[in-house]
């Protein structure tokens, strides 16, 4: 038995509260995983897991024993990553994630960037608009957009701002004209982004003034991309971060309404789990991310 690996298989059964879910996390095999935690036991002469069909209950002595096992496997992670900021250039793996739109229109293209200046580095880059439990999901960064995230696990870098603005195509507009006022959006048909902190109330303002206006449409979908999409096929106004409709601002098919008042603007952090917060690697990679994307937001 190799006691590293298997102190770090039990801390994450642990944390996974699953030795199927530690498995796949570990890219290890059920059996493997078993075997090691059995062996561990074997080895300490007494029980850390009671294990039932349902689910998975540490013993006393394997809560002691897991706190105690944490706290050292992250001291070593540190020390490691020590060590490894004494090199050159930084190398290993990151695990990124981001959603969808914004990494298929920056966050990837910033990657392909930061990985041809520093090969050593492996990026596994996974996109998805769900909500994605960092710790849980073993990322060692999110990029993300919107309010400052309550979590004293987790550590949020502020990135920028990116504007918000409400357009559609000429061709609709030409079709049901243009918003003179937010007021005049009741009666338009609006494409809701289901993901939006506020889908229906899209919120604007003018020097004191503020309005806020419920929308609705025929449509509506939990991608900005797709809402973006559907604008350009002339479905109605959208409300988005510029970098989602930049592309088809610049191309014609998309135009820009209600340019004299202003909309709350999006903000992007690089938001990583507290124990990484010493990783020399990950901390050179929210540095270009962060300048990558700031570059961007100043350009649009």
């Amino acid at each position: 038995m190799d006691k590293l690996i298997a102190l770090n298989v039990f801390r994450r059964v642990v944390e996974f509260e699953s030795f199927s879910r530690a498995a796949g996390a570990l890219n290890l095999s059920n059996a493997a995983v078993s075997k090691n935690v059995q062996e561990l036991e074997k080895e300490l002469g007494t029980q850390l897991i009671h294990r039932t069909t349902r689910r998975l209950n540490l013993t006393e002595t394997g809560r002691l024993y897991f706190q105690r096992v944490s706290s050292i496997l992250d001291e070593l992670e540190r020390v490691e990553e020590l060590v490894s900021d004494l090199s050159v250039k930084p190398h290993g793996l990151l695990r990124v994630t981001a959603p969808m739109s914004l990494g298929l229109t920056h966050v990837a293209t910033a990657i392909y960037q930061f990985q041809s200046i520093y090969p050593d580095m492996r990026i596994e880059l996974i996109l998805n608009d769900r909500y994605v439990d960092l710790i849980e999901e073993g990322f060692d960064v999110g990029i993300r957009g919107g309010g400052l995230v309550i979590d004293t696990s987790l550590v949020s870098h502020r990135i920028c701002d990116i504007q918000r603005v409400v357009c559609a195509s000429p061709a609709y507009l030409k079709q049901y004209g243009e918003p003179k006022s937010p007021e005049d959006l009741k009666q338009h048909h609006c494409v809701v982004y289901t993901l939006a902190r506020s889908p229906y109330e899209w919120s604007f303002w003018r020097g004191h003034e503020t309005v806020s206006v419920h929308v609705d449409g025929s449509l509506k979908v939990n991608n900005s991309l797709a809402a973006s999409q559907a604008a350009v096929a002339g479905l109605g106004l959208i409300f988005l971060p510029m970098f989602t409709v930049l592309d088809g601002l610049e191309r014609g098919m998309l135009k820009t309404v209600l340019k004299e008042w202003s909309m709350e603007p999006l903000t992007l952090y690089a938001i990583y789990p507290k124990h990484r917060q010493h990783s020399g690697k990950l901390q050179v990679f929210i540095d270009f991310i962060s300048e990558a994307l700031a570059s961007i937001a100043v350009r649009l």
